[in-house]
C-alpha cells in the first residue's frame, strides 16, 4: 500500500510538474507569416480584333468644320499606332508641317466594356490668312484612359484653342470584330 501511495504521489507530482511547465513556458514565437499569394495574372488576350474609328472635328468660327478620320485595327491587349504627317507650302507664307498621330491600346474587360489607352497628336496646316507665323493652328495633344462600350460612339475630348474661337472635338467608336 505504501508502494502504491508513493507511485500515486510520484504520478501526481509528475502530472502537476508537466502542467506547471506548460503554464510557465514562454509562448512559442508566432510563425512567420507567409507572403501574400501573388495575384493571378491578368486575363489572357482574347483572340479578336478591335476596330477603333476616331473622328476629329476642327471648328473655327461660323465656317464649315474640318474633319479628319483615323481608323485602326488592334488586337485585344496590344498596341497600335498610326502616324500621318506632311508639309504644306502656302503661297507667299512659307512651309508648314501638319501632323496626325494616334496610339491606342484596347483591353476587353467584359462583353460590353473596353478599356482604352489612347494618345493623340493633331497639328493641322494653318489657315491661309493666319499662316504668317503659324498662329490659329489649334494644336491638340492628349493622353487618355477611358472605358467605352463597343459600337457606341462617344466624345472622348473637346478642347478650345486658348488663342481663338477654334474648338477641336474627338469622337470614338470601338467595335469588337468576331
Amino acid at each position: 500500500m505504501v508502494t502504491r501511495c508513493i507511485v500515486l504521489s510520484l504520478a501526481t507530482a509528475l502530472m502537476a510538474g508537466t502542467s506547471w511547465a506548460q503554464q510557465t513556458r514562454p509562448a512559442a514565437k508566432p510563425a512567420v507569416e507567409a507572403p501574400p499569394a501573388p495575384r493571378p495574372p491578368a486575363g489572357a488576350a482574347q483572340p479578336v480584333n478591335i476596330k477603333l474609328d476616331f473622328t476629329i472635328t476642327d471648328q473655327s468660327g461660323a465656317g464649315p468644320a474640318g474633319k479628319r478620320s483615323v481608323s485602326m485595327l488592334v488586337r485585344d491587349r496590344s498596341a497600335g499606332s498610326v502616324r500621318s504627317g506632311g508639309n504644306v507650302q502656302l503661297e507667299g507664307k512659307g512651309r508648314f508641317s501638319a501632323t496626325l498621330n494616334v496610339d491606342a491600346e484596347p483591353t476587353i474587360l467584359e462583353p460590353d466594356k473596353i478599356r482604352l489607352r489612347v494618345s493623340l497628336e493633331y497639328l493641322p496646316k494653318p489657315d491661309q490668312e493666319n499662316a504668317v507665323s503659324g498662329e490659329g493652328r489649334g494644336n491638340l495633344r492628349q493622353s487618355l484612359n477611358v472605358i467605352v462600350e463597343p459600337g457606341k460612339p462617344i466624345t472622348i475630348s473637346q478642347a478650345s484653342d486658348p488663342t481663338s474661337d477654334r474648338k477641336i472635338t474627338v469622337d470614338l467608336t470601338a467595335t469588337i470584330l468576331k
